[in-house]
């Protein structure tokens, strides 16, 4: 695991079309910034459990912070696999590990980011995961430009356009 120290920047987002996305996290230290690709379920679940460590804490400030804009060229560092979040109570920071899948040869990071770091990106974070294809409203599936093949209707693409 490598220390980056604390972040001056940390940013959850996606890049891409709606239902061609690719999610990220990006952490901005003094020295580097780094990528790291997820996938949509995790990222709706460190968000999860981001706002659950910030209610924890006390945090009140919430939703006061402006989140960070991921910044391209958006060249991965690794996939990530695990992920930590945890409290420093002497510091008030917060911890952030982000390991990598398995069969990568990267290795994880460790950072921290002020409690109103982290409810920026995961306001933004969780704004990414809903921003996506609007839903069939006959079945919820997710709804592509062109129409989707419903089941209710056995695959009939009639009136099933976004």
């Amino acid at each position: 695991m490598r220390d980056l120290g604390t972040s001056e920047a940390f940013a959850i987002g996606a890049v891409g079309q709606p239902g061609d996305r690719v999610f990220l996290f990006q952490v901005i230290t003094q020295d580097e910034a780094l990528t790291i690709v997820a996938e949509k379920f995790q990222i709706a679940a460190f968000c999860l459990r981001g706002r659950e460590l910030l209610a924890e804490i006390g945090f009140l400030d919430a939703g006061a912070a402006i989140a960070v804009e991921l910044e391209g060229p958006f060249e991965p560092d690794f996939r990530v696999g695990d992920m930590v979040l945890n409290y420093r109570e002497q510091t008030g920071l917060i911890v952030v590990e982000l390991e990598p899948a398995q069969g990568s040869d990267a290795v994880g990071i460790e950072f921290t980011v002020t409690p109103a770091q982290l409810d920026a990106a995961v306001a933004h974070g969780a704004d990414a995961v809903e921003g996506g294809r609007p839903k069939c409203p006959r079945c919820g599936l997710a709804m592509d430009p062109e129409g989707h093949p419903c089941p209710s209707t056995n695959g009939n693409l009639r009136g099933h356009r976004p």
